[in-house]
C-alpha cells in the first residue's frame, strides 16, 4: 500500500493478508473471509463459471470448508462431499433434489431419526410428494414397495436412530438398483470407523457432522458424499438455499476428525460394556445393542461392521412410564441430559419428548419406541464411573 494513503484508509487495508515466509502450520489455517479479491475480472469470471477452481464468496465455498469437504471424500472412499449448514439440511437437499424435485417416489425405513420422518411426512402432506415408508430389516417388504411404483431413492439408516436395527447395506443396495432406484445412506450412527457404504453398493453417504465427526458438541454441520454429479448437484443447493456450511464450522469439524477413530474405538468398547450391564439389571426390561447376542441383526452387525457395534445403546424401563423415565433422567449426575449424540460426554436422550416428539405416539409404540425408551450415547469417560451413574439413576426409578 502507497505511504501516502491517509491513517484512516491504512488502518482498514492494513494486515489483508499474511506475510510470506517458509513453513507450513501443521493446524489448517481458518479462512473466515466472506469475500475474496481478484486482480483479474476474466479470472474472477472463470471462477464464478466454473471454468476455473477458486473461490468467489461465502456461500459458493472457502478454502477451510473445502478442506472438510475432501476428508470426507477421502474418508468415505467417495469421489467428493458437500457440507451443509447441520444433518438436516444435508438431507433435505439430497432427498428433495435427487429425487422429489423431480416427481420421483422415495421408499423410506420407518424408525429413522424423528426429525427426518417428521419432514418426510410434512412433504407427504404439502407437497403430496409420494414417500412410503417399510420396515428396513424385512428385505421382501422393501422388495414390494419398490415394486409397487417407480421409485426414485430408498432412503437408509445404516444403524437406525434410536432402535439400533442394522441394515444390510449391500442387500439393499442389490434390490433398489435393481429396481431402479438409488441407495442412500445416513451413516452418522456407524461413522467411517465401522462402516464405508460405498464400498458396499450405497450411491450417497449422509452424515450429520454435528455427532460423532465433530465429537466435541460445540459445531453443527451436516455432509452429503457421493460422486461428482451428485456434487454438482449439492453445491448448486448450497449457492441457492443459502446452505453451505461456514469456515469456523468446518474447521472445528476438522478438528475433532483427528481423533476421531480414538474416539468412537473408546466408546465402542464402553457401549458395550454398559449394554452387557443393562442386560442383567431387574429394573431393565430389554436392552437394544447390536453387540449383544439378544439383538436381532447381531450376526449381520459382526459381519458388517468389523467387529466394531456403535457408541450408542437403547434400553427400555422395566416401569415402561414418562413418570419412570422422568425420574430416571433427573437422578443423572454425570451424564448429561441431552438432545444430541456422539460428544466426547455420556449423554442420555428420552425419544418421547425430543427426536420422536412429533412422532404421533401409536405409531411410536407400532416401532418399538415406548413411552419407557431411553437411549444412550455413550462417552469417552472411564466406564466404571458411567456404570455407576446409571446404577444409581435405576436406584430411583
Amino acid at each position: 500500500m502507497g505511504k501516502d494513503r491517509r491513517l484512516a484508509t491504512r488502518v482498514v487495508r492494513a494486515a489483508r493478508s499474511l506475510p510470506a515466509g517458509e513453513g507450513v502450520p501443521v493446524t489448517p489455517p481458518l479462512v473466515q473471509s466472506v469475500a475474496f479479491d481478484y486482480r483479474s475480472a476474466a479470472r474472477q469470471d472463470a471462477v464464478f463459471g466454473g471454468e476455473a477452481t477458486g473461490y468467489v464468496y461465502g456461500r459458493y465455498g472457502t478454502p477451510t470448508t473445502a478442506a472438510l469437504e475432501e476428508a470426507l471424500a477421502e474418508l468415505e472412499g467417495a469421489g467428493s462431499a458437500v457440507c451443509f449448514t447441520s444433518g438436516m439440511a444435508a438431507i433435505a437437499a439430497y432427498v428433495d433434489a435427487c429425487a422429489l424435485a423431480g416427481g420421483g417416489r422415495v421408499v423410506a425405513q420407518e424408525d429413522v431419526y424423528g426429525g427426518t420422518r417428521s419432514l418426510f411426512e410434512r412433504w407427504a402432506r404439502e407437497r403430496r410428494a409420494a414417500i412410503t415408508f417399510v420396515d428396513a430389516t424385512d428385505h421382501a417388504a422393501v422388495e414390494r414397495a419398490l415394486r409397487d411404483a417407480p421409485t426414485a431413492l430408498l432412503y437408509i439408516e445404516a444403524i437406525a436412530n434410536p432402535l439400533l436395527r442394522v441394515a444390510d447395506v449391500a442387500e439393499l443396495a442389490s434390490l433398489a438398483h435393481a429396481h431402479g432406484a438409488k441407495l442412500g445412506i445416513d451413516a452418522t450412527f456407524a461413522t467411517p470407523v465401522l462402516l464405508r457404504p460405498l464400498a458396499l453398493g450405497a450411491d450417497v453417504v449422509i452424515h450429520s457432522l454435528t455427532k460423532y465427526l465433530n465429537g466435541h458438541g460445540d459445531a453443527m454441520g451436516g455432509a452429503v458424499v457421493g460422486g461428482a454429479e451428485v456434487a454438482r448437484t449439492m453445491r448448486d443447493r448450497t449457492i441457492s438455499d443459502g446452505a453451505h456450511l461456514p469456515p469456523h464450522e468446518a474447521w472445528l469439524v476438522i478438528r475433532g476428525l483427528r481423533t476421531l477413530d480414538l474416539r468412537v474405538r473408546r466408546q465402542c468398547g464402553s457401549a458395550l460394556l454398559v449394554a452387557r450391564h443393562l442386560e442383567t439389571h431387574a429394573k431393565v426390561a430389554r436392552v437394544h445393542y447390536p453387540g449383544l447376542a439378544s439383538h436381532p441383526q447381531h450376526e449381520l452387525a459382526t459381519r458388517q461392521l468389523g467387529g466394531l457395534f456403535g457408541g450408542i445403546v437403547t434400553f427400555d424401563l422395566a416401569d415402561a412410564t414418562k413418570a419412570a423415565a422422568f425420574r430416571f433422567l433427573d437422578a443423572l449426575e454425570l451424564a448429561a441430559s441431552a438432545t444430541t449424540l456422539g460428544d466426547l460426554y455420556t449423554e442420555v436422550l428420552y425419544p418421547a419428548i425430543s427426536s420422536h416428539r412429533r412422532v404421533e405416539a401409536p405409531e411410536r409404540r407400532r416401532m418399538g419406541i415406548g413411552e419407557g425408551t431411553l437411549r444412550i450415547s455413550v462417552g469417552i469417560e472411564d466406564p466404571e464411573d458411567i456404570l455407576t451413574d446409571l446404577d444409581a439413576a435405576l436406584e430411583g426409578v
